[in-house]
Order: structure tokens, then sequence, then C-alpha cells
């Protein structure tokens, strides 16, 4: 016969005791996490009333995924840390986190020495954010020197899952770019198998993030450390190379994004050249003109993913990164004066390809007139 779960007891609302296993209070947990997002639509919607009450209920969610991540199960800590970072990465919740900043430490740290596969990376991706919350200072410092030791174990280790040390790399990189410590490399070089290639690339990119924030000098010293090259023409060739890749054996598909990054780099190596795009959240937006600038932004949209907007407007740390300046307060009044109903938005595009292909037409006309010539 199957051995049957251990189970414990609870008492129902008439007094009779009902079983009560931890399986039950993995999925009464991770309903909670389900419903997180419902408690900050009614703090957005809800009016001063509602929004007080969906803060103390929202306050009371986050405090039982901070209760959930020393729980028994796997599944329930899982699911707490996704709930963390799910608040995290949408909300600015720094009074919140900054009461409990240690305690976030410890699970995390509980997490990242105990767990495994996943709940290691969702750890790891917890850390950034909570350092982004904290912003640059003692806080975040405190955070870091807790968990920085445990960052670098795991990536050293080759025995360790590799995604887990993939998520160690980049989590190590973009909470030094916060706390701003450590930047240049130390004499240690770490022995990684060189068939993990996409955890070497996590360790490059985290590289690139600190250079973004490294004097011309401090550029210079880690660059003659940690990489050689006699002159421009072998990158060149290597870079072009790159961008006409026509090895057969991969899809087009899988191709032509790697193609057209080389083909970006190529253009910014031989020409100084950058195709700069531009971000924009409520009133305001930002400009990326530079291969820093698109690091650092790529860096914490991962984290943050579609709260990036939000943390644009909203974050101090990260308005401060990005140069950004205080914080614009926008009334909800004028947001929704700025709207347009979806009707109008279908005659204005309906309008714009009209009339581009209208101009399309045109030019076509004048290369036809220009053969027959």
């Amino acid at each position: 016969m199957p051995r049957s779960k251990k189970r414990s007891s609870r008492v129902g609302p008439h007094g009779a005791v009902q079983p009560f296993s931890d399986e039950d209070a993995s999925i009464e947990t991770l309903s909670h996490c389900s419903s997180f997002s419902d408690a900050m639509r009614v703090a957005d919607e809800g009016g001063e009333a509602g929004e007080e009450t969906a803060q103390e209920d929202l306050q009371y969610k986050l405090n039982v995924f901070i209760d959930s991540t020393v729980d028994k199960s796997a599944k329930t800590r899982q699911g707490a840390l996704d709930g963390l970072k799910a608040a995290m990465a949408t909300r600015i919740l720094y009074e919140f986190i900054s009461d409990r900043r240690m305690t976030i430490t410890d699970s995390i740290e509980r997490c990242l020495k105990k767990g495994k596969g996943r709940e290691q990376c969702a750890a790891a991706s917890l850390a950034c954010l909570l350092c982004i919350q904290l912003g640059s200072g003692v806080e975040s410092e405190e955070v870091f020197k807790t968990l920085k030791p445990i960052f670098k174990n795991i990536l050293l280790d080759g025995a360790a899952n590799i995604q887990t040390r993939q998520a160690c790399a980049t989590s190590l990189g973009l909470c030094t770019l916060v706390v701003e410590d450590d930047i240049l490399e130390d004499e240690s070089r770490p022995s990684l198998n060189p068939q993990t290639t996409l955890l070497h690339t996590n360790a490059l990119l985290s590289w690139a993030l600190l250079l973004t924030i490294c004097t011309g000098s401090q550029v210079k010293a880690v660059t003659r450390k940690r990489f050689e090259y006699d002159d421009w023409e072998p990158l060149c060739d290597k870079l072009n190379s790159l961008a006409s890749d026509c090895n057969k054996h991969r899809a087009k598909t899988d191709k032509r994004k790697p193609r057209s990054v080389f083909r970006d780099v190529l253009k910014a190596v031989e020409e100084r050249d950058f195709q700069t795009e531009t971000i924009r959240f409520s009133t305001e937006r930002m400009t990326i003109d530079s291969w820093v600038r698109k690091r650092t932004y790529d860096a914490f949209r991962e984290f943050v993913g579609s709260g990036m907007n939000y943390q644009l407007q909203a974050n101090e740390f990260i308005r401060g990164v990005f140069e950004l300046g205080p914080h614009m307060l926008v009334d909800t009044a004028t947001l929704k004066s700025m709207k347009i109903s979806r009707f109008e938005r279908h005659l204005y595009n309906a309008a714009a390809f009209k009339a581009r292909t209208k101009a399309r037409n045109k030019f076509r006309d004048k290369r036809v007139d220009v053969r027959e010539f």
C-alpha cells in the first residue's frame, strides 16, 4: 500500500477538526499569489477609501509571502518568492521593505543555500529587486554584504545547477551596480567549464554593466587584464562574418536577431554610430542614445519586466541612474484627458496608413518615370 501523506489538522468554522496537509498550505499560499494582481488593481481604481483598504490587504499578502519563504514545501517557497518578485517589480514598496529588509535577506540566503534550481534562481532575482527598491545606500549595502559571498560561491561551484550559476552571475553584476561596491576584478580567476556558454554570456554582460559606471582609467585597466587584441581590423573582420552568418544548420529565425545585433555592433565600431530609440512612459520620454545606456536599461528591464515603465516613472534610484530628475506628479484627470478612445485611435491609424500609401505610390511613379527616361 502506498504511504499516505502526513497530515495535521485545523479547526473548521464550527469547531470541527478538519485534515490539513503541507499540500493544502502550498495551495493556500499560491492562491494569495494569484490574487496579488487583483489587490493592486483595486488600489488603482478604488479611490482613497478603497486604496487604504487595498493597501492593508496588499501588506497582509506581502507578509504572508515573507512568512512562506521558510515553509517546508518547496512549492510554497517558490510561490512566495514569485509573489514578492511581482510586488517589487510593479510597486514602490520602500517603507514596507526597509523595515523588513533583513528578514527578506535571511529568506533569500536560506533559499539560495538550501533550495534547488528554480527556487534558487527566483531568490537571486528577488535579491536584485530588493536592492533596486532600497536604492544606493547603507541598506542595500547591508543586503549585498550578506548575499555577495553566496553568489560568488555558487558561481564558482562547477557542480552547482547551471541555471542557478547563470542567475547568480547576473544578480552579482546588477547588485554591485546598485551598491557600487568592488567594481574592479580581484586577482582570483574562476575555473569555469568552457561549455557553459550562457554562463559566460551572463558573466560578461554583468561586467559590461559594471563598466558603465567605471572611470576611463578603470576601463582601460580591466580591458588590459581581460582582453587581448592587436588592432581593429581582425575585430571588424570577425564582426562582419558574424553579421553575415549563413550557417545552413540554423533556422532563419535563429540567425536573424544575432546578425542584426552584430551589424549594429560593427557599425558602432567602424563608424562610432548608435541606433537611438525612445522609451515613453506616462507623460515623459527617455532616449537610449548609447551602448552604455542600452546595457543599463536592458539590465533593469530583465528583472522588473513589464513594470519597467512604472519604475522609470516612480523609482527614485532608477530615475537617478538615467538622470531623469525628480519624480513628476501627474494627476489622474490629466492622464485621462491625454488618452484617446479606441475609435479615435482607429481613425488616426487609418489616416496615417492612407497617407503613407499615397506617398509610396508617388515615389514608385517617379521611379517608373526615371527608368522610362
